[in-house]
């Protein structure tokens, strides 16, 4: 009999493979993984911006800058005037200089474990594991606001959030997955903004449903 993390890592792979949004960052290649790159861009970028906003600017930004060594070759004043819209620019400055520091350390490869990127410029335990996650399919579980509700809702936990993040961190690791990380995780923040809304959340069509707590619960 499956448990029940197992079951909602097969359901949300399955409603991804049929519900994934369509972002550039995810274009997949011959590794069937997105490239490395995209993903560390675009972390920066969705930092504190939304998806639907950084879309059209990451296409721009990826024919301006198509690899990293591109990048890490272009001037301060060139990547803010491109950011220009995009808001918080310390997350320009910091993804130039985390560019720069990989051009010069790691051969202009995006490094693949948590003990380097986070010490980049900008990069924190999410982003690190996020780009680890989805860029190089590594079994780990970052936490953003979609995962953190989804769970608090899986468990019905009615503490504020800012006073859990250890405790999120812990269930997330339970849904960690050994062969499918890279799309396990773009599962839960598609479902998170697709199905499990902040507000009015669609739990008749939740797949996911019979082991939430907070349905179970009407909370």
């Amino acid at each position: 009999m499956l448990n029940k993390e197992k079951y909602i890592k097969l359901q949300l792979l399955k409603w991804y493979s049929q519900n994934k949004r369509d972002l550039p960052w995810r274009k997949l290649f011959k590794n069937n993984l997105p490239d490395p790159y995209y993903i560390f861009t675009s972390e920066y970028m969705l930092q504190q911006t939304t998806v639907n906003t950084v879309k059209e600017r990451f296409i721009k930004f990826t024919i301006k800058w198509p690899n990293l060594e591109k990048l890490a070759s272009t001037t301060e004043p060139q990547i803010l005037k491109f950011w220009s819209g995009l808001g918080y620019y310390s997350r320009a400055r910091n993804l130039l200089k985390a560019a720069k520091i990989i051009n010069k350390n790691f051969n202009a490869k995006i490094p693949n474990n948590y003990e380097d990127l986070i010490k980049l410029p900008g990069i924190g335990d999410y982003t690190a594991k996020a780009i680890e996650g989805i860029g190089f399919n590594k079994s780990v579980m970052p936490v953003d606001a979609n995962i953190e509700r989804i769970l608090v809702r899986l468990y019905a936990i009615d503490k504020p959030i800012s006073k859990i993040k250890n405790k999120l961190k812990d269930l997330a690791n339970k849904f960690i997955s050994d062969k499918y990380s890279s799309n396990l995780i773009q599962s839960f923040m598609d479902y998170g903004s697709e199905i499990c809304l902040p507000r009015n959340p669609k739990c008749n069509i939740c797949g996911i449903n019979k082991f939430c707590q907070s349905y179970k619960k009407n909370l």
